[in-house]
């Protein structure tokens, strides 16, 4: 059995019971950076010790016969990311794909969600949203996935680096208007979580911005 793994963005009391439940019982973890999910186990402080696996976008591909193996052979094996849900700009659907087509059983255990959270406390219209993930660096690129979006009824949700958040900013306003409403989410779950319609350089932090 597969299961796919919520974990907190922020602040671990959200983890979830049947998440600790879980962990408690996996034989294998795929974990997109071993040494982040070995402190984490140890901050929830499992008792268990699965076998960790490192699992990232670059080797997803190529370890999936592996894991398909050993789901095949009975053992239970949990799929978790650095933070959040996996799958959502995250690696782990092609897995499940794999997993699909072959009849291997999995199952999804619901908790923490960086996209849910941020439109929640963004004070926009959110009875339908778009999630445009990550955005990519250069310019143009994000130009074009704008143009696409910005008619579409709705708020829209991205990820980006604290780093580039003022120039997505400016070209979320250049592209889709001046009175488009923006909010820079940051530091979600944390001591020091903010949601704000301006940005400046000094940004730091996870970075979700979402726009009407």
């Amino acid at each position: 059995m597969l299961y796919i793994i919520s974990t907190p963005i922020g602040n671990l009391k959200d983890i979830t019971l049947r998440a600790i439940e879980t962990l408690n019982k996996l034989d294998v973890l795929l974990c997109e950076d071993t040494r982040k999910t070995g402190f984490l186990l140890s901050e929830l402080k499992i008792a268990n010790k699965p076998k960790l696996v490192s699992f990232y976008d670059e080797v997803e591909a190529q370890k999936i016969p592996e894991i398909i193996k050993v789901l095949q052979d009975n053992l239970e094996v949990g799929l978790v990311t650095d933070a959040g849900t996996p799958l959502l700009s995250d690696p782990g659907w092609l897995l499940v794909k794999k997993c699909r087509e072959l009849g291997i059983s999995y199952t999804a255990l619901p908790g923490a969600c960086a996209v849910i959270n941020a439109v929640v406390l963004s004070g926009l219209p959110i009875q339908r949203f778009s999630f445009l993930g990550f955005m990519p660096k250069r310019e143009g690129d994000i130009k074009k996935i704008l143009e696409k979006y910005k008619n579409v009824e709705g708020a829209k949700v991205l990820y980006e680096s604290p780093l580039r958040a003022e120039k997505t900013f400016k070209l979320i306003k250049d592209v889709c208007g001046e009175d488009t409403e923006i909010r820079i989410v940051r530091e979600m779950t944390k001591k020091f979580e903010e949601v704000t319609d301006v940005v400046g350089k000094e940004i730091k932090g996870e970075v979700v911005i979402i726009f009407s």
